[in-house]
């Protein structure tokens, strides 16, 4: 249990450890993960293109959640939606977090297609980032 919580434990900006900073980490997994997999493939504008759709789609619903058309990099949109799911009630920006995330995938899957979707996904969550299986194998 005690390495669980020091998991969730980061350093805040005056130093002290905050539990929020470890759970907005974990939020934001998925996301970096995914956007690790998609910008080589469509671009940062692409990936913000996609991403902003989504997010205009949901800011109907959470009206807290930012959309704004001029971020062009995944670092810009990251962070901003890191500031947005940190200024939420926790349950509630989970379960955005959740929400955008699905409204994300269906997205790129009407674009892409299901299976190259499903694959892509597959990758960029794998449960050991540090050894990404070879996209080369499966030709």
């Amino acid at each position: 249990m005690e390495r669980d919580d020091d998991k969730r434990l980061a350093s805040g900006d005056d130093g002290r450890v905050t539990p929020q900073a470890g759970v907005a980490a974990d939020r934001l997994r998925p996301w970096r993960r995914i956007s690790g997999q998609l910008v080589p493939l469509i671009g940062e504008s692409g990936l913000c293109a996609l991403f902003g759709r989504a997010a205009r789609t949901m800011a109907v619903r959470y009206e807290w959640l930012s959309v704004d058309p001029t971020r062009k990099s995944a670092v810009e949109l990251l962070s901003a939606l890191e500031r947005d799911l940190g200024g939420a009630e926790p349950a509630v920006a989970n379960i955005a977090n959740v929400e955008l995330l699905n409204t994300f995938t269906r997205q790129l899957s009407s674009l892409i297609g299901e299976a190259l979707t499903s694959r892509l996904l597959a990758q960029a969550t794998a449960s050991s980032p540090e050894a990404p299986e070879d996209v080369q194998e499966h030709k």
